[in-house]
């Protein structure tokens, strides 16, 4: 494989992540507050991690090929840099997951201003006057009964 096929293939493979991120970010304005916070701040990390790990990948063979004394030891620096720094990422994902959990109603409670559930009557519903009676069977009730 040649090296801009190689380099193609390294941008390839982070591409779905840095999709999934970058529209994580863009649906964000939906949460409260401090869950919008914790996610952006995790989209952010992961971010630049996965940016960090392209490039990282992509000069990996150059750096090999130059014979770049102590390429090794800089490879297992990256790796665990990158083995420190996912874990981060991901934990602010999980905790804006769940602030945004504890930031919304609880399960069942009536949310203020919240629209009716089959929305409001049309303006041309007719509504019958208080004082008509209504029978279950259709009938209508039997006169002087009262």
């Amino acid at each position: 494989m040649n090296v801009s096929g190689y380099v193609l293939l390294q941008a390839a493979q982070e591409l779905p992540t840095l999709v999934v991120l970058i529209v994580g970010a863009v649906l964000a304005r939906r949460l409260p507050e401090t869950a919008r916070r914790l996610l952006l701040a995790g989209v952010g990390v992961l971010l630049v991690l996965t940016v960090a790990t392209t490039v990282w990948f992509t000069a990996l063979p150059w750096l090999a090929s130059e014979n770049v004394s102590g390429w090794v030891a800089l490879s297992t620096i990256f790796s665990v840099i990158r083995a420190l720094v996912a874990p981060v990422g991901f934990g602010l994902l999980i905790a804006a997951a769940f602030a945004a959990r504890r930031g919304g109603p609880a399960a069942g409670a009536a949310v203020p201003n919240a629209p009716a559930a089959w929305g409001s009557p049309p303006p041309e519903a007719h509504w019958p006057a208080a004082e008509t009676q209504w029978s279950p069977t259709g009938q209508s009730p039997p006169t002087g009964s009262r």
